[in-house]
């Protein structure tokens, strides 16, 4: 590829007599401008992705760590199911410089499903390209009381009856009927004709 080239007109003038006017023409050569050097930029790829499933309690909280390498050195953020960057949340959600997503305690009345149920992943970004990890699904599970009951069921004599225990949206997934009580005798599911059915 020849070098760009510049042509500049100069005019000059001789006072002497006769009046005398010169006009010059000088061609300059300027270098091509410096190509950017990328032979040592490289992609990010991760050193630390984190794990797809999240599961925490409110009054512990948790953490999830994301690592990058590349050249330059990857900037490590965080982006939510919809593509949107992942911003602190004062007291619930906090994002750290080194690419660690921090989940603080926080009071059951301070649960937001926004933050505490749902989807982030870890993006690396650098000169070279953009890569994201795969999806992350924060769950956390609020501690508070509650009360599980025998709803009342009818059944008639020498047939089987459908026994359910009714307990709150809100623990269903994570409490497992362990037994039974019938008077002061424990039925245990295993070992008996009792069929646990949860509701």
């Amino acid at each position: 590829m020849s070098a760009p080239v510049s042509v500049f007109k100069a005019k000059a003038a001789l006072f002497a007599p006769p009046l005398l006017q010169i006009t010059v023409l000088l061609t300059i050569v300027l270098p091509p401008p410096a190509a950017k050097a990328t032979s040592g930029l490289r992609v990010p790829t991760f050193i630390q992705e984190p794990t797809p499933r999240l599961l925490f309690s409110n009054d512990t909280g948790t953490q999830v760590t994301c690592t990058a390498h590349g050249n330059p050195q990857p900037v490590v953020s965080w982006v939510l199911k919809d593509g949107t960057m992942a911003t602190q949340v004062p007291g619930l959600r906090k994002i750290a410089g080194n690419g660690t997503l921090y989940f603080p305690p926080f009071l059951a009345q301070y649960y937001r499903t926004d933050v505490h149920e749902t989807t982030y992943r870890c993006r690396a970004t650098n000169e070279a390209g953009t890569i994201l990890s795969r999806n992350v699904q924060v769950q956390a599970v609020v501690r508070r009381q509650y009360q599980v009951h025998v709803e009342n069921s009818e059944v008639y004599l020498g047939n089987s009856a459908l026994i359910k225990c009714a307990m709150p949206d809100y623990v269903r997934p994570y409490v497992k009927v362990t037994s039974w009580q019938r008077g002061e005798e424990i039925l245990l599911p295993d070992l008996s004709d009792v069929e646990q059915l949860i509701r």
